[in-house]
């Protein structure tokens, strides 16, 4: 049995490749480029480059079909949108020669879409935050008026093709305003930008939640929670430090949204609980692999595994435990980011540094010393976007 992970780079992919490879199941990786994160793994049998489908989606499916067509692949797997979205625009070719274990690509859009999205957990009784979708700039100057600030505008799809080029919409401080002319003018720059009116939405003080799922045609597989303790980018982004927890109120939320959406295979629903009275509230959902993967296999929820039984079995049975309280952390290079920022803007340095090196029963992302190899990669990684970053 042979697998395809895409995506080397990431940390969900590594974890992805030592889940599978521990179990003896021969795991090929890509990435656009050698000595990828999940590339210097022990458990990756062998490595590829591929064509960037961030600047032609097109090079990369011909790419990836002609790699399936000969490779006597039982499944592939990826986890960055600018991978699963065009994987699954191309399902039904890829599916001729290798399982795809990803929805189609219209189910996906409903998840991809953040008013899609929101609008279907309206419907079935998931709270929200008060959204408004303007079907133009005027319509929504003219509900400015109704607002309550801060609220927060930001683009209806977080990563998306912009005129050819993949183009990520990160929430940032500037998406955060306080009065109806801020309103306008981010509102303005994100309809010129992407070409749709943006989602602007009540601002939710709290902390950050994640609820994991694995669905067999809309019926939960197996689940797991963790709440989110440090971020990085600040303003909002991937979870650089989280610890695993339940919840009974965030479980019923997010299978009930997932059972609406018919959804069959992995998802990440992310909410957010009001610190004012404790209520939680849909942010939206990630119908692929997460960030936090490693996390949810530390605690006993092999989603790797269990996806890919399911994908070759049709079904698998239902499981709901696992271990609460593990931590874990994205140290290279998220973590020292979240550092970084934060004795740049927190009043309290002592307070962060005290936190940050504070490692007592803390597990990482990436970091094990049966599988040193890839650290080495993900610091050459780092060291790239730095490069990039600097240079652009």
């Amino acid at each position: 049995m042979k697998v395809f992970v895409a995506d080397g780079a990431m940390r969900s992919s590594l974890s992805i490749v030592r889940s599978l490879g521990s179990k003896g199941i021969e795991v090929d990786v890509g990435e656009t480029y050698r000595h990828s994160t999940s590339a210097l793994s022990k458990y990756c049998a062998k490595s590829y480059v591929y064509p960037d489908p961030k600047k032609s989606t097109d090079e990369f499916i011909q790419w990836l079909l002609s790699l399936v067509e000969n490779g006597g692949y039982s499944a592939i797997y990826a986890t960055t949108e600018a991978v699963t979205l065009p994987i699954c625009y191309h399902k039904e070719r890829l599916e001729r020669h290798t399982h795809v274990p990803f929805p189609g690509y219209d189910q996906l859009m409903l998840t991809h879409d953040k008013g899609k999205t929101l609008r279907i957990a309206q419907n079935c009784g998931v709270r929200v935050p008060r959204t408004v979708l303007s079907p133009g700039l005027s319509d929504l100057i003219e509900a400015a008026d109704t607002f309550e600030f801060p609220v927060v505008v930001r683009s209806r799809c977080k990563n998306l093709w912009l005129r050819g080029k993949f183009t990520t919409m990160n929430v940032a401080a500037n998406n955060y305003v306080f009065d109806k002319d801020a309103l306008v003018r981010q509102a303005e720059a994100i309809l010129s930008q992407t070409g749709a009116m943006p989602l602007v939405q009540e601002y939710i003080p709290g902390t950050g939640y994640g609820v994991e799922l694995l669905l067999c045609r809309g019926e939960p597989r197996a689940i797991f929670m963790h709440r989110r303790l440090r971020e990085y980018p600040i303003t909002g982004g991937a979870s650089t430090l989280r610890e695993g927890i339940y919840s009974d109120a965030l479980r019923e939320s997010a299978v009930t949204l997932m059972q609406n959406l018919n959804w069959h295979g992995l998802a990440m629903v992310e909410f957010k609980v009001d610190s004012r009275d404790g209520t939680p509230y849909l942010m939206e959902v990630n119908g692929r692999f997460w960030g936090s993967l490693p996390l949810a296999v530390l605690s006993g929820v092999d989603f790797p595994y269990l996806l890919h039984k399911m994908t070759l079995e049709g079904d698998i049975p239902r499981r709901d435990d696992y271990r609460t309280g593990l931590r874990s952390r994205w140290l290279i290079p998220g973590d020292i980011a979240w550092f970084a920022t934060s004795l740049l803007r927190r009043q309290n340095r002592l307070s962060t540094i005290r936190d940050f090196f504070n490692i007592h029963d803390l597990n990482d992302d990436v970091i094990a010393w049966n599988d040193i190899l890839p650290t080495f990669g993900a610091m050459m990684g780092a060291s790239r976007d730095l490069t990039r970053a600097l240079f652009r």
